[in-house]
């Protein structure tokens, strides 16, 4: 908003607006001119006992948009410029100034006898109809015109309409974006003429007094504060009805005021600003005029500041605000931030009441240096701040790491809890000579294992304490794993001619199979199975008797580490000779059967399980046999003993085909084989 003259003329008026809503003006145009009613609005002291206004907005067809009496406060008459619609249509000015005459300067719509009658005109445009005659009654009717032109407005049609003389009476402008430019001259030639037309009605109609009406005197101030003072005076003689008191400051564009009847002579001016110059004017009012003013001037007092600001009890989140209180205070607000180099930090506000000296700040940022100020509040005003600033502390860490039960493939980690604020633990480890990082989060525990490591490779573990502001610095250390065990006891029995049991036990419980080799120790093939379930034990079939082999058992884990292997060397024994006298028993070569109910389950990204059921006695073992249909790896096979009739196949390729086949082993040769296909599962990571 534009500042604007003020009017200070104690005389009053009756002011009635007349707005051009054609649609030459446009929506956007029409928002300058609301803004410019206004501007001009907060000139004058408007009030039902003050100066009134009336609006009326016309186009083709002239209508009330309020009455003189329609409105009692400016404020009211503000909130009604700011809603004013837009109307549209076309300029016939000629009819609506007969239409105010009729409508507007009447008893019934609020005009007053005895008070001067202003008439302002806004258009933008030449008229479709006669303006000379309908203005001329107006004019005749005591109403003076002021007439505003903006863009294309017919210049001799605004001298033909106004009063003179036209130097103050009408204005043009190119365009609506500069109405403000003309809002001063304006409002200050309108308060002149409202003051002169007054004097004037005073001249015809009082009869008490020839000379001017006498003023109060000998203004004094005293008992001031922060927020108020008592303005004194001396009345003045005559038939005083009341005094009006008029009091402003240099920034505000309008004044304030108070009335009080004519038999008193001071008033205490209250809800005033600290530290403020007022200018004060005192009329003194009686029947028909007002008396010249009084004038004077006086300053308010600071309000009183809040003391003893003190900081304390300070954590990584938190600390305590107090003070001493303040005389007269309704409450206190405590403002506090961040001190940072970069861009302002959000500021927070607590406010509480005047019982109310200390307070705890606490979500705070650790190791963070913060500003708190504290003023007294006096209703809706402030006090000068007092100002204190303390770091917040770091946040406390794990203490005490350590790192025991280091295996293969885990370890336990163990530390000392850091606060009874922490929420829990941020474990992070990694191989010290690669860039993968592992993390895992637990709750307020002081320990935790990790396993699934790969063996003989160094870590870096560290131990973040969380809390709800963050994570403390880490506390660290490293360690090895240990070799992959080698299976124990590894050992032979039921040693025949083409046959004999190997047996060992497990080093550890995360192991996925055994790979069992066997070779004569003369030189020939060499032979391999893979051997899942843990049975824990095989039997080596179709070997030659009295001969040497070498055994060799190695241990492959979950993580895909394989052990060093055990070695034993096992000689098969002689064939048994029996010399038969006197019966000859003749053997049927014993009929080789393939197994039934074959099925394929359990079928996951990397594995699925094979089983069949049980076949007779006459079974030495099953041989399993596994390629995926692309035939892109090697087959696969292994040996199962007769008690275990499944066997879990892994690792396997995620989404892939495979063909599974079975088939028995007889002591005189293996029956015929049974097929299967399974397709795996897609990896989720696809």
């Amino acid at each position: 908003m534009v500042d604007v003259f003020t009017c200070r003329t104690p005389a009053i008026a009756d002011i009635v607006i007349l707005v051009d809503g054609s649609w030459s003006i446009g929506r956007m145009n029409f928002r300058s001119v609301r803004m410019f009613l206004e501007s001009l609005i907060r000139a004058f002291a408007v009030g039902s006992e003050h100066t009134r206004v009336g609006l009326a907005q016309y186009s083709g067809d002239p209508r009330i948009e309020w009455h003189l009496k329609t409105h009692s406060t400016k404020e009211d008459v503000i909130q009604a410029v700011k809603n004013l619609p837009y109307k549209g249509g076309n300029t016939l000015t000629g009819l609506a100034l007969t239409y105010i005459l009729k409508k507007s300067f009447k008893a019934e719509s609020g005009s007053r006898p005895d008070v001067p009658k202003i008439g302002i005109l806004i258009t933008d445009g030449k008229s479709q109809d006669d303006v000379i005659s309908p203005a001329q009654q107006l004019r005749d009717a005591g109403i003076e015109l002021f007439a505003i032109g903006v863009k294309n407005a017919d210049a001799n049609e605004l001298r033909a309409i106004a009063s003179p003389p036209e130097e103050t009476h009408v204005y043009n402008t190119a365009d609506f974006s500069l109405l403000s430019s003309i809002v001063e001259a304006l409002t200050r030639n309108v308060c002149k003429r409202v003051s002169e037309l007054s004097r004037k009605i005073r001249g015809e109609t009082d009869s008490y007094s020839t000379g001017p009406p006498d003023a109060p005197s000998n203004l004094v101030t005293s008992e001031v504060t922060a927020r108020s003072f008592r303005v004194s005076w001396t009345r003045a003689t005559g038939p005083v009805e009341k005094y009006r008191v008029v009091y402003y400051t240099s920034s505000e564009s309008r004044p304030e005021e108070v009335v009080v009847n004519g038999d008193e002579n001071s008033v205490v001016l209250k809800y005033l600003n600290s530290l403020t110059e007022y200018q004060i004017t005192v009329f003194a009012i009686y029947r028909n005029t007002a008396s010249e003013a009084l004038r004077g001037s006086e300053t308010t007092l600071a309000l009183p500041t809040v003391s003893d600001l003190e900081l304390y009890d300070i954590t990584h989140s938190s600390m305590r605000v107090r003070w001493r209180e303040a005389e007269g205070a309704s409450g206190y607000m405590i403002q506090y931030a961040p001190l940072t180099e970069d861009e302002p930090a959000d500021e927070k506000e607590v406010r509480v009441s005047d019982s109310v000296t200390q307070v705890e700040l606490d979500s705070l940022t650790p190791v963070t240096k913060y500003t708190v100020t504290v003023y007294a509040l006096y209703g809706e005003e402030a006090s000068d701040p007092m100002t204190a600033q303390e770091t917040t502390l770091r946040l406390t860490p794990a203490r005490n790491l350590r790192i025991s039960d280091i295996s293969h493939s885990s370890a336990k980690l163990s530390w000392d809890a850091a606060s009874r604020k922490v929420k829990g633990f941020r474990i992070v480890y990694v191989k010290t000579d690669a860039a993968e990082t592992n993390k895992m989060e637990v709750g307020p525990v002081t320990k935790v294992f990790l396993r699934n490591l790969t063996s003989l490779t160094e870590y870096t573990a560290a131990v973040f304490a969380l809390y709800d502001e963050g994570q403390a610095e880490p506390l660290t250390d490293s360690f090895t794993t240990s070799e992959v065990p080698l299976p124990l006891n590894f050992s032979s029995t039921d040693v025949s001619t083409d046959s004999f049991r190997v047996m060992w036990r497990d080093a550890a419980s995360d192991i996925s199979f055994h790979r069992l080799t066997w070779r004569p120790a003369a030189g020939g093939e060499t032979k391999e199975v893979l051997i899942y379930d843990d049975p824990n034990w095989f039997v080596i079939t179709g070997l030659k008797p009295v001969t040497e082999y070498e055994v060799s058992l190695s241990a492959v884990y979950s993580d895909e580490s394989e052990s060093d292997p055990v070695e034993i060397s096992v000689t098969t024994v002689a064939r048994t000779t029996t010399v038969m006298t006197t019966t000859i028993r003749t053997t049927t070569a014993e009929q080789r059967l393939a197994i039934r109910n074959l099925q394929l389950s359990d079928v996951t990204t990397f594995s699925m399980r094979v089983s069949w059921e049980p076949l007779g006695p006459s079974v030495r073992q099953y041989r399993v046999s596994y390629i995926s249909t692309r035939e892109d790896r090697a087959e696969q096979r292994a040996t199962v003993p007769t008690a275990q009739t499944s066997l879990l196949l892994q690792p396997l390729l995620s989404d892939t085909e495979y063909s599974v086949s079975v088939s028995v082993i007889y002591s005189d040769g293996d029956g015929p084989p049974i097929t299967r296909t399974a397709r795996t599962r897609e990896s989720a990571l696809h």
